[in-house]
């Protein structure tokens, strides 16, 4: 117990998390100037393993629009707390959480500064170090300060709001959100089209589209909102016995025979049910009629007559 708590002592106030407790600097840009104070603590006292906050990292100053300020860190004994050959392993991080020696280090990000600070958080996750011999374990942590473009809002698209209309086996989604200042990815980021159309997307295979906000001049491409494209569905081809008009129909999962009327000319709702232009009534396998509010179901034959 005693080396224990000579550890504990030893490791007190061991962590330089910065050389200044303020750093004040000026970032030119294009159009307009930058200024931002930056104010970081200058040590922490480590009072245990687990998580040791401090009073956080703030800034004060200006912003030109579009710009962001961005914290990194880099630490002198890759995120370790050493003593001669012995190491503390730790985490930079924002909140409280279980150490993990392959954590990525925490960073920050200011979109708006003023004269009042904002102030968010940051601390420590310390490894167990029960086990370890007493020491002084020391590290010394380095934050590097980028002006740099913003990200462009996220767009404001939700699944529910988004309608879709197959052809030729693909979808057109549809919603008045989407415009041409964005972009879609349907192989999960890694190329991405331009939207050619305002308000729609045509032509996707069903699986998921990611939509966002392209990069401009002024600001970073937004994070991407992903929509889910469903499966086109086929029921058997219908023939008019007397015209012999022909219609593959192509449909969702979960819609009835009103989508197909909506959707197709040849299809009619006539006194509540479903019929093939001028030659018939749609019946099902069991020679039922089908009316408009039953759901479509490709597993059936249907047929006209």
């Amino acid at each position: 117990m005693k080396l224990k708590k000579l550890a504990s002592l030893a490791l007190a106030g061991a962590l330089t998390l910065g050389l200044l407790p303020a750093l004040s600097s000026p970032a030119l840009a294009a159009d307009a100037d930058t200024t931002y104070t930056l104010t970081i603590p200058s040590t922490l006292t480590v009072s245990g393993s687990g998580w040791n906050a401090t009073d956080g990292i703030s800034a004060t100053g200006t912003l030109e629009s579009g710009k962001k300020l961005t914290v990194t860190a880099t630490s002198a004994n890759n995120w370790a707390l050493k003593s001669g050959n012995n190491s503390v392993g730790y985490n930079l991080a924002t909140a409280t959480g279980t150490y993990n020696s392959s954590a990525t280090p925490a960073s920050w990000e200011f979109t708006e500064l003023s004269n009042t600070a904002t102030t968010k958080p940051m601390g420590i996750i310390v490894e167990n170090y029960d086990d370890k011999p007493a020491g002084t374990y020391t590290d010394t942590v380095t934050f590097t300060v980028e002006v740099a473009k913003s990200a462009a809002e996220t767009p404001n698209i939700a699944q529910a709001d988004c309608t879709f209309s197959p052809s030729n086996g693909k979808s057109t989604l549809s919603n008045a959100n989407i415009t041409t200042a964005m972009e879609y990815s349907a192989d999960n980021g890694t190329t991405w089209t331009d939207v050619t159309s305002a308000g729609s997307i045509a032509s996707l295979a069903a699986g998921t589209v990611q939509i966002r906000v392209k990069e401009t001049d002024e600001k970073l491409a937004s994070e991407a909102v992903s929509i889910t494209v469903p499966e086109v569905l086929n029921i058997n081809e219908l023939v008019g016995p007397y015209t012999g008009d022909r219609l593959t129909c192509e449909y969702y999962a979960g819609e009835t025979w009103q989508a197909l009327v909506d959707r197709y000319g040849l299809i009619k709702a006539y006194s509540g049910r479903a019929a093939f232009g001028s030659d018939g009534f749609i019946y099902d396998e069991k020679g039922s009629f089908v009316p408009v509010t039953a759901l479509i179901d490709n597993t059936k034959t249907y047929e006209v007559q």
